[in-house]
Formats: structure tokens, sequence, C-alpha cells
């Protein structure tokens, strides 16, 4: 059975299955199913719609479903909600507002979401990812795989992160970030992310890469033509095709490189 402090407070509509710990001055309103083994350590606050998977852990004043900060939202629609995945950790003052969209606001597994992070209504975080202290997601963006958001840095809305990206600290991505590539100080791109690779166990296919990088990047072809030259050149590369794949389907553009980084 779940074990509830005495002096937290649950509605009558949240499901919390065995082995859920809720702490001491918790908060738990609406429709919200809470799954196996999840601990929520003391004062936090979940609202419903919401389902939040197995085994995670969610630290003191993390805020999770509440209304999103959308000057358009009618406060009386509940939306589709929030949905968090398995093995996640949201440490303290992380907020995570639910969608306005018939999609939920999406957290997908083995997140770390570090303190006062954010992300934003209608956001899809996706797999192992890391947002430190202080990064900011905004609204409708979506963040691939394994992804790095470095302290205090932020992703504007609409905006995408491919997988194995990485924001630098206080960086700031108001176009698409494409996968494994780096920021830098500059808000271009300066690299690829060759420890990155190598850590998710791809550290054979940098030197390809790479070569994709150069294409997009160091040879001066507008984005569209660079993904068509990857794909022509580099076919048998499963990396540079989910390189080129991204490129094509930017809506936004992708982030210019620049001088100062290196790769």
């Amino acid at each position: 059975m779940a074990e509830v402090h005495p002096s937290a407070i649950v509605d009558d509509q949240a499901e919390l299955a065995d082995g859920v710990v809720v702490g001491p001055g918790c908060v738990i309103e609406g429709a919200v199913r809470v799954g196996n083994g999840t601990r929520l350590l003391h004062r936090v606050t979940l609202q419903g719609p919401m389902r939040l998977g197995e085994r995670n852990v969610i630290y003191p004043n993390a805020c999770l479903g509440l209304p999103p900060q959308d000057v358009k939202y009618d406060p009386n629609e509940a939306g589709s909600g929030l949905v968090i995945g398995s093995d996640n950790i949201f440490r303290e003052g992380v907020t995570v507002h639910r969608a306005t969209g018939e999609m939920p606001t999406t957290i997908g597994n083995g997140n770390m979401l570090m303190v006062n992070s954010h992300v934003g209504h209608d956001s899809v975080l996706q797999d192992h990812c890391v947002l430190v202290n202080g990064a900011l997601v905004a609204g409708h963006c979506e963040i691939g795989d394994r992804a790095l958001l470095s302290g205090n840095s932020a992703v504007h809305q609409f905006c995408r992160v491919g997988r194995l990206g990485v924001v630098v600290g206080g960086g700031i991505v108001i176009q698409d970030l494409p996968p494994f590539c780096m920021t830098n100080a500059s808000r271009s791109v300066g690299g690829i992310n060759r420890v990155g690779l190598r850590r998710a166990g791809l550290g054979e296919h940098a030197t390809a890469v790479k070569e994709a990088f150069n294409i997009l990047y160091r040879q001066r072809h507008l984005p569209r033509e660079a993904a068509h030259l990857i794909e022509a050149q580099m076919g048998d590369e499963p990396l540079c095709m989910e390189l080129a794949a991204f490129i094509k389907s930017t809506k936004r553009g992708v982030t210019p490189f620049g001088r100062r980084g290196r790769g």
C-alpha cells in the first residue's frame, strides 16, 4: 500500500500504486495516477490530469502539472495534462506545466531535472536528458534523447534540440539545434558532441558525424541543400541520416555556425 504522511493532502480522484511514498506537506490535486515506487519527499505539488510512472523521485517544492503560463489558457479547461515516464529525478523547485492542446506535456524516462529548471506547456522531453540548475525550456519545444541543457540555459518556444545536443551554460537556443551538436558562448554551434557520442556507445560514428557537420556548417550550403548532400554521400551512416532528416524537418531553421567553437 501507499505510504501517505498525515499532513499530506491527497484528492479522492488520485490513484496511488503500491510502494508510493507521499511525504509531509505534499498536495495531490485532481486526477493524478502515481506509479509504483515513486517518492514525493515533502512539500511537493501535483495537479491533474497527470500520469506519473514508476520509481520517480520528486524533491521539495517541485510543482508538476500546474496550469501553463499562457495568457490564452482557459483555467476552466483541464486540457490533456502531463504525462511522465519512470525513473526520473525532479530536484528542488522544478516546474513542469500541463498542456494547452490535445497532446499532453510529456517527460520520458530516466531524466534528471536539477534545481529550479523548468519545462513549459506542450513540450516533450525525451529520455535520459539532463537539465542543469536554472535551465529553461519554453512551450511547444522538443528535447531529444540524452540532450544536456547546462546551467541557466534557455530554449526558445517551438524550438527543438536534437539527440545528444548540448547547450552551454547561459546559452540560448532560438533555432533548432541539430543532433550531436554543441553550442558555444556566442549562441551558435561550435562543434560536435564527441564526449556524448562516446558515452552513449556511439564513438565509432564520430568521424562520420564530423564529416556531415562539415557539409552542413563549413561548406556554406543552405541547410536543405546540405541535408541532401549528406544523404547522397553518407547514406550508409545512420547517425548522419538522422542529422539530415532533422535538418529537412526544421521549421525555424538551424542554429548557425560560430567561429569560437571546436569539434
